[in-house]
């Protein structure tokens, strides 16, 4: 029996983006072959389907739609997670929404609510699963809606684990990459109005403290990993090896997920044998967005 040792990421730190695909399968596949070791597939109640990406603090949730006859199944007023991520595949696949991590969701949801976050409530839920020795178990799992209507795909839920020990097995954090964690996640911001919109709502969830604001852009440390907004120049600058993933309308949208990995050749000769299509640029190593479920996968050394 393995000792879990529970993450120690803080309040509201990255906890995990939702890349939402439609073929859920076939880019699960992808993440194989880019050197993860995703935890078994499983099913949530209003009708999507995931796998988790596990690392020692936060992970990325490889969702889709399995079932949108499940649709409604434990909705809270007229939101439904599923129907959610099925209005956004519609538009396109990428990071539909990213999770900030919550050992409280109740206590968490009131802070943020009375800080000015828009918020539609608490959802409670279960999900079966497996375990890493493949004995059946049930996830229990309690999310914290804050979604807003303007910045949309840049909204976030807090997620709270009240059995965190089966979602943070050990055996499923070894991945042949050698990933150990994400340490950033950058949004693209149309114009002024959004970069403002979106730092002010790092501001009341961090405190101005932990946001920086510069020309064309800002950053909020979450004690456990960065949330950066750019410009779409900058943006495209810096993933210009492999370019930026497509999107419908302007709009201010996750572009990019950064994970931490300590040796950058290994995983170039791992890709160069699972014919990934990669790229460079001053960070480390890039994974072309169409691969990767619209999203830029940036891997770096520190």
């Amino acid at each position: 029996m393995s000792l879990t040792i529970p993450p120690r990421n803080s309040r509201f730190g990255i906890d995990h983006p939702l890349v939402t695909v439609h073929d859920h399968p076939r880019r699960l596949a992808h993440y194989e072959r880019m050197g993860f070791a995703p935890s078994p597939v499983s099913y949530h109640p209003w009708g999507t389907v995931t796998s988790l990406m596990m690392f020692g603090d936060n992970f990325i949730e490889l969702i889709g739609v399995d079932d949108a006859s499940k649709f409604g199944t434990n909705a809270l007023g007229d939101f439904c997670f599923g129907r959610y991520l099925g209005r956004f595949l519609a538009r396109e696949e990428g990071v539909s929404l990213v999770a900030l991590h919550s050992k409280d969701a109740r206590a968490d949801h009131t802070r943020l609510a009375q800080a000015g976050l828009e918020t539609q409530g608490i959802i409670d839920f279960r999900r079966a699963m497996r375990k890493p020795d493949g004995t059946p178990d049930e996830a229990v799992v309690a999310l914290g809606l804050l979604i807003d209507d303007v910045l949309g795909d840049a909204s976030n839920f807090i997620c709270h684990q009240q059995r965190p020990e089966l979602i943070w097995a050990p055996e499923w954090q070894h991945h042949p990459n050698g990933v150990t964690g994400i340490v950033g996640i950058t949004y693209v911001t149309p114009d002024m109005v959004s970069l403002r919109r979106l730092a002010t709502r790092w501001q009341r969830i961090y405190g101005a403290r932990h946001v920086d604001l510069y020309d064309g852009g800002a950053v909020a440390d979450t004690g456990c990993g960065h949330l950066r907004a750019m410009s779409p120049q900058r943006a495209e600058a810096r993933y210009a090896a492999v370019g930026l993933p497509m999107a419908q309308g302007v709009r201010t949208h996750a572009v990019a997920i950064t994970l931490l990995t300590p040796d950058l050749a290994h995983v170039e000769a791992l890709w160069r044998e699972n014919g990934v299509p990669y790229g460079y640029n001053e960070h480390g190593l890039v994974v072309e967005p169409e691969f990767a479920g619209n999203v830029v996968l940036e891997f770096v050394n520190h």
